[in-house]
Parts: structure tokens; sequence; C-alpha cells
């Protein structure tokens, strides 16, 4: 006989404080693409494992992914899109001080809270890995170091960094070479963030 708590691992369901999910979502959904042709980078990725629901969105020049604590449950990587997220977010804030609830059964996730709910279908694309870009920075080959003169990047790209620390919090770069990506760190409140930015060709 299956307890409910089985019952509610098995569909993949996760349940996290709203204010969590909240800036995760609003974090993550600033570098997801607003070309609705990039379906698969028109979204955001979102999976739970091992107690930590993460959300990673790319537009190509830039790439987050941001990583919180959640309290139950398990969510198999599921990709959203940015209207969805949008809508979702809306939900959240409504019950932020609440848990809120995310499961996912075939390709449809319901996130809830508190008897309201939105439903949604979810995007049906591949989205491209990411692990390979970060660990560059782990252990970056001794070719890979060089000497850096200039770099170039969109300073625009630093607003959505200060939507998602806040204004006065500190942004850190680090460099490997040129031509490569920026890592950039960025301290959240609830959650821990890394994200890349790309260097602009200089014409």
């Amino acid at each position: 006989m299956s307890t409910i708590e089985e019952t509610k691992t098995s569909l993949n369901y996760v349940e996290i404080a709203g204010e969590s999910l909240l800036e995760l979502l609003e974090g993550a959904s600033t570098h997801a693409s607003k070309d609705k042709g990039l379906r698969a980078l028109n979204a955001v990725q979102i999976e739970g494992a091992g107690g930590d629901l993460i959300a990673r969105a790319t537009d190509r020049y830039r790439l987050i992914e941001g990583a919180v604590r959640y309290s139950d449950g398990s969510l198999e990587a599921s990709l959203v899109s940015l209207e969805d997220i949008k809508r979702t977010i809306t939900l959240v804030k409504a019950h932020k001080a609440h848990l809120i609830n995310l499961t996912r059964i075939g390709d449809a996730l319901t996130v809830s809270a508190l008897g309201d709910s939105v439903t949604f279908t979810l995007v049906d694309a591949n989205y491209p890995p990411t692990a390979h870009l970060f660990a560059q920075f782990d252990n970056p080959s001794p070719s890979d170091i060089g000497a850096i003169d200039i770099v170039s990047f969109n300073p625009s790209f630093f607003a959505d960094y200060a939507k998602i620390v806040g204004k006065g919090a500190p942004v850190t770069i680090t460099f490997i070479s040129k031509n490569k990506p920026m890592l950039i760190g960025l301290r959240g409140d609830k959650v821990e963030w890394r994200a890349l930015l790309m260097p602009m060709r200089i014409i």
C-alpha cells in the first residue's frame, strides 16, 4: 500500500517556499530569449533533485543558473515557456508567504497554492547542454589562461543583474582569456546564482 508521500514523489512533485520560488523564477526569466521563434530558449528549464530546485535560462549571449533549497519531492527537467513562467510568477506573487506545489504529470505542469493554480503544457524542445560552459571555470587549462587587455560587453545586461541582486549589491566578473565567456558572480537573498556573459566582438 503506497503512502501519500510516495504518491506525491512518483508524480514529479515539489513543494517550495513561495518567496524562494519567486526569486528563482524572476531572476532566471531575465536571461530567457525574447524571440518566440527560438522555442527552446524562449523558456526557463527547471528541475528538482537532492533538495535543490534549479532554474536555468539563456538567450545565447548570456546564461544563468540559480539553485534554491526546497522541502519535499523531486521534479524531472521541465522546459517552461517564458509566457508560462510569467503566469507562474503572477500566481506566486499572490502566495509568496505560502508553500507552492509544482506537480508534473506527463507533459503538463501545475503550479498551485491554497486552491489557486495554473496548468500549462511544457515546451517540447531540446534545451542546450550548459554544464560544460561552467565547468571550464573550475579547472581552467593553462593554455586557456592569458593576458586580457580589453573586454567589450553589452552594458544593458547589467541592468538585469541589478534586478536579480539589487542595485546596491556587488557583481563580480571572472575572466579566463580573450573570446571566452565571463563568469558573473551574483549574490541572491535565497538563491545561489551563477551566470555567464559572452564578450562582444569589437568592430
